[in-house]
């Protein structure tokens, strides 16, 4: 009997070993093919990045996966073990090459800037086609593989859960078997069957500690990536706004001159700003949908009216639906209304699907804006408009990255990312977003969040006596402006910016440790700081300058290429009185310097109060 129940464990064990190898094979094929499917990713992505760009740099990931893809699929074919599966990889053989062939023809067109050939191609919709039909094949066999892997799971842990029911009875027929014969024979036994256990239980226990090992080491790569991935994005969008910022700045100047520019000097500048403003938006909606992705989006959740949000819209995008000769209405609100949302983030919704209302709308169209209530408790924001209109397969794919829906043709500019990122922030909110549309009559966007409680009276009272304060008068007084900034260009915008005021002098720095001196000496109204400055950085140079007793009184404003959230809360968190973000916008820029030169001259009206007193 002892022998039958140590054969039977022995089997038990060698199922639940077979067993694990069967779920870690799947766990392998699974593998190779989500890393068929990141090369797939990475070579479509690179590939629209050269095809917007023209930048031959975004073609590296495209020519790894080129050279490595099939040899991939080979690999996957040959572990695979599953006949449906394997039927799906031997579909997507020819689609991949199909695919890669496609791709390499509009590269190569690409490569010779011929803009109507592209077009011609893009319109076909080849490539499309090629690559929904791979991620069709692709999630069919990663949908095979995992009901298999859930099979295997169950499998393996029905056995393990049969091998302790054996030892279980085993143990109890054991103990028969002792009472049977003689008391130390019944306790060699037993000492020989937990020897047994504690083997089996020991090979478990390292398997699964291994398992937990790899998944571990495969979580802190995934969190390694994601932390390159943040700085990668933080530098390129430094190194994007920095030349945007000369390109805008003195285009800004130019437009604005004295005397003024002829009238084809002028077009040519508005050409300059209009691409200008352009590119800053494409990498500001990049910058969005990767902070997005990766969850480190901000928001900054407040009670805000909706009546009010929906006023700065309207003036905000009002000029140009003029100037596409757009007719705007917007609905008055019957009753004020309240949502629980971040203030910035709404408008930045709101705008972009009132700037596609209009940018793809018919010529002498509408654009009309309502509220309406859908349950007790939502409020929707209905934004219609007299469009083409969108098929329903179009529909389907509207809120895609990077998919314009065939209007990569047309006038209209766009990255196909503004939809995407509109519907994570939406979400992210607690709110939701969807459309209808009619071909030939038109669309609607609709935004949905859930009504909050108004705010008490005294509480808006309050906030409306604080907007309603009257600035401060400076008078004719010269305050001085210290600015700190080791590049030449954006020196000479700003030179040129504050010489249009009579009522501010500019000192310049090329360092940190220069401007510290300068404050300390000169002790100027307000410090324009850079923050990526040679020596020491312009945050470190805001911590001296907060803890040197001379200085801590000056305000200090941050002017920097690093746009995203985290450097702008670190700025902030080191004493900051205000950031902007490069490419300078001049209204923003002369709002905020006399806020600044206000700040100062009543913190020296209270210094000398004081003294006085």
């Amino acid at each position: 009997m002892l022998v039958a129940i140590v054969v039977v464990l022995f089997w038990s064990f060698q199922q639940i070993t077979e067993a694990a190898a069967q779920r870690q094979h799947i766990n392998l094929e699974l593998d190779s093919a989500n890393e068929l499917l990141s090369s797939l990713k990475d070579a479509e992505t690179g590939y629209r990045g050269f095809l917007l760009t023209g930048d031959v740099a975004f073609l590296e990931p495209y020519q790894l996966v080129q050279g490595n893809i099939v040899n991939q699929l080979r690999s996957l074919r040959q572990i695979t073990l599953i006949p449906s599966a394997q039927q799906r990889l031997d579909a997507m053989m020819p689609l991949i090459e199909a695919e890669l062939a496609e791709t390499a023809r509009v590269i190569e067109l690409r490569r010779h800037e011929d803009p109507s050939a592209i077009k011609a191609v893009l319109s076909i919709g080849t490539g499309k086609r090629l690559m929904d039909s791979l991620r069709a094949e692709t999630g069919e066999f990663l949908k095979i593989e995992k009901i298999a892997l859930n099979e295997r799971e169950e499998g393996f842990q029905s056995k393990i859960r049969t091998m302790f029911g054996i030892i279980i009875v085993a143990s109890l027929l054991a103990g028969l078997l002792g009472i049977w014969f003689a008391y130390l024979k019944h306790q060699d036994a037993q000492h020989h069957i937990d020897n047994l256990i504690h083997a089996d239980t020991q090979r478990y226990l390292i398997a699964l500690q291994k398992t937990n090992d790899e998944l571990e080491s495969a979580r802190l790569e995934a969190v390694n990536a994601n932390t390159a991935k943040s700085d990668f994005l933080s530098s390129m969008s430094h190194e994007l706004r920095t030349p945007l910022n000369a390109i805008l700045g003195f285009a800004q100047l130019m437009e604005t001159d004295s005397p003024p520019p002829s009238k084809s000097q002028t077009q040519s500048i508005q050409q300059i700003l209009k691409a200008g403003w352009h590119l800053l938006e494409l990498v500001n909606e990049i910058l969005d949908l990767a902070q997005i992705e990766s969850g480190k989006a901000i928001l900054s959740m407040e009670l805000v009216s909706l009546g009010d949000v929906m006023a700065e819209c309207q003036s905000m995008i009002e000029p140009q639906a003029k100037q596409r000769k757009i007719r705007l209405t917007f609905s008055p609100f019957k009753a004020p209304c309240f949502v629980y949302v971040d203030r910035t983030r709404l408008k930045q919704c709101l705008i972009n699907l009132l700037s596609n209302a209009i940018k793809y709308n018919r010529p002498g169209g509408d654009v009309a804006v309502e509220c309406t209530v859908t349950e007790p408790d939502k409020i929707r924001i209905n934004i219609r408009d007299t469009g083409v209109g969108l098929a329903q397969e179009q529909l389907a794919q509207l809120f895609q990255p990077f998919n314009r829906l065939g209007q990569e043709a047309g006038v209209a500019e766009g990255s196909g990312i503004g939809l995407v990122v509109t519907k994570r922030l939406a979400e992210l909110m607690g709110g939701t977003i969807g459309a209808e549309s009619t071909v030939g009559v038109g669309s609607v966007f609709w935004i949905e969040f859930t009504q909050a409680m108004a705010p008490p009276p005294a509480a808006k009272e309050a906030e409306h006596a604080a907007l309603s304060r009257a600035p401060m008068s400076d008078g004719m007084a010269i305050r001085t402006v210290l600015y700190v900034e080791d590049n030449r260009a954006n020196l000479i915008l700003v030179e040129q910016l504050i010489a249009r005021r009579p009522d501010l002098r500019l000192m310049c720095a090329a360092t940190g440790k220069l401007g510290i001196t300068f404050a300390r000496a000169k002790q100027p109204d307000v410090i324009l700081l850079d923050i990526n400055l040679p020596g020491i950085s312009g945050i470190d140079a805001m911590k001296i300058l907060r803890a040197d007793l001379s200085t801590t009184h000056i305000p200090v404003i941050a002017i920097s290429a690093n746009a995203m959230p985290h450097d702008i809360e670190e700025a902030m968190k080191a004493g900051f009185f205000h950031y902007l973000t490069k490419p300078i916008k001049f209204n923003e820029f002369m709002d905020t310097l006399d806020t600044a030169v206000n700040f100062a001259k009543a913190n020296a009206i209270r210094v000398s109060t004081t003294k006085t007193g």
